[in-house]
C-alpha cells in the first residue's frame, strides 16, 4: 500500500536518492579511515585511555 502511494505521488525518486546519498558518504568515511597515517591512526586510538589532568 505505502509502495502504491509513493510511487503515485512520484516520491520514489527521492528515496533512490537518500541511498545513493548515504552510499556516497558511507564510502567516503571508509576511504578517509583507510588513508589516515599510521602515526595519526595510532594516537587517536589511544585517545580513549589517555589520562585527562584535571585543574
Amino acid at each position: 500500500m505505502k509502495r502504491e502511494v509513493v510511487e503515485a505521488a512520484g516520491l520514489a525518486i527521492y528515496a533512490e536518492l537518500g541511498i545513493v546519498i548515504f552510499m556516497v558518504v558511507f564510502i567516503l568515511v571508509v576511504a578517509r579511515g583507510f588513508m589516515i597515517p599510521k602515526e595519526q591512526r595510532d594516537a587517536l586510538s589511544q585517545m580513549p585511555l589517555d589520562e585527562v589532568e584535571s585543574e
